[in-house]
């Protein structure tokens, strides 16, 4: 069952069709055989009676004494006469259809013969010593006719009748073998043409998360899935429609709140109580970071930024170079083999910069290190802190969710850096999860699928 479970629409179709072949053409060719059989036997019965009949008709209109010479020149390979007569009694006869045909057939033809009566005694070869046999067939039927004639006298025909051939032989099976594969080959191929705007449909389904702008499925086809392809590029157009709206939304939420936090800028530049106006400016430079962290985490939901083939290993190496050109504990291993992988590449960046933030802020360094497992590029960002709670490590991705320790106005944030990290993780088909290291410290490992 788990088998079956697993395979796929066209393997599934192959397999129900191939059985169905195979079961037909056996039931077929096992009716086929048995009703051959019966007339095989009932035609050579018929055919071995009518032969008799003839040669035992046209010696009975000779003289009595010339019968035997009569009957003797009708010789053929597989009819002759039997030098010394036979009773049906000494032989291990076997009684069937082809016997009783036999039987029948001379003692009704027979009937027009005044005195004459037929006993037919019927043995298949495996009963027969071959040196009693007058051809060297394998299979068939030895047959002894016993003909009785109204003086008492008999005569015994011996006859050799080879049977028929079983249709399940090596050149029928190579046949039916052939024929099978050039049929499923051809339904593999229908079935392939039929199954593959199925497989683009679950394929964009897939990549709808990752670009939205991905280019409409065709929509041809069967008539069922012409519906569901033009239905998916209708749910695609008006999603997309959705998310220009929300970007439009936000770009004027943006200019807004920061023309309104300029203004309280300006206001704060005016004031002439420095500690009022520091004040007043430090809850500027909060409001605006607190405006420019939703932003982001909500433009990570909603990204714009087009899918490009990059180089990881360059990009965080890069990253990593400039934060540590400003005097950053960082640091990044990874080996000379280069990782390749269609993202957002200034997505991705923000991805890392915010967890490496975190990092510094709350651990005073950040290790990455990058590698390729499978299909996947893992990257990982290791702190020497004190780690987060077991039971709170799935809290810390929930948006505007800090840790008590993080809730003051120096060091703390809104608790959106990783929300927006795990956001842009998930719109590139990835993971993002939080660990801690057994040598301590926090362990953030995202991944990421390769290209194909």
């Amino acid at each position: 069952m788990k088998i079956w479970q697993s395979m796929t629409l066209k393997v599934r179709t192959i397999v129900i069709l191939g059985v169905v072949f195979i079961l037909s053409q056996l039931i077929t060719l096992i009716i086929f055989e048995h009703n051959r059989d019966n007339v095989v036997l009932s035609t050579e019965a018929t055919d071995l009676a009518d032969r008799i009949i003839g040669i035992v008709d046209l010696a009975y209109s000779f003289p009595q004494q010339d019968r035997r010479k009569i009957l003797a020149a009708a010789e053929t390979q597989f009819l002759a006469l039997f030098p010394d007569v036979i009773s049906t009694d000494e032989v291990a006869c076997q009684q069937n259809d082809f016997s009783t045909h036999i039987s029948d057939k001379l003692n009704l033809a027979f009937a027009k013969l005044p005195g004459i009566d037929a006993q037919v005694c019927v043995r298949r070869f495996e009963n027969t010593p071959l040196l009693d046999r007058r051809t060297t067939l394998r299979q068939g039927f030895d047959v002894l006719i016993l003909i009785n004639f109204a003086n008492e006298q008999q005569i015994t025909f011996h006859s050799e009748l080879p049977e028929s051939q079983s249709l399940l032989q090596d050149s029928v099976i190579f046949y039916i073998l052939l024929e099978g594969t050039i049929a499923l080959l051809l339904a593999w191929y229908l079935i392939q043409k039929t199954v593959a705007p199925i497989e683009k449909l679950a394929d964009a389904a897939n990549h709808l998360g990752l670009d939205i702008n991905n280019p409409p499925l065709d929509e041809s086809g069967a008539k069922e899935i012409a519906m569901a392809a033009k239905a998916f590029n209708t749910m695609q157009a008006r999603l997309a429609n959705l998310l220009h709206s929300q970007s439009e939304m936000l770009s004027a939420i943006s200019h807004d709140l920061r023309s309104a936090v300029t203004r309280l800028q300006l206001r704060a530049d005016l004031l002439e109580n420095e500690h009022e106006r520091s004040g007043m400016l430090k809850v500027v430079t909060d409001m605006r970071q607190m405006i420019q962290s939703v932003l982001d985490f909500l433009r990570g939901q909603n990204p714009d930024e087009p899918m490009r083939n990059v180089n990881i290993n360059a990009l965080v190496e890069s990253l990593c170079s400039d934060m540590a050109d400003e005097g950053l504990p960082v640091s990044f291993q990874h080996d000379d083999n280069s990782i390749n992988l269609t993202c957002r590449p200034t997505e991705i960046r923000r991805c890392l910069q915010n967890i490496i933030d975190n990092a510094i802020k709350y651990a005073g360094n950040a290790q990455l290190s990058i590698y390729r497992d499978k299909s996947v590029a893992k990257i990982l960002i290791k702190d020497t802190g004190a780690g987060i709670p077991e039971n709170q490590l799935h809290y810390v991705l929930r948006p505007f969710n800090r840790l008590e320790q993080s809730r003051n106005d120096d060091t703390g944030g809104i608790g959106l850096g990783l929300s927006i990290a795990e956001n842009i993780v998930k719109s590139h088909g990835g993971i993002l999860t939080l660990a801690n290291h057994p040598e301590g410290g926090l362990l953030v490992e995202i991944q990421l699928p390769l290209n194909g």
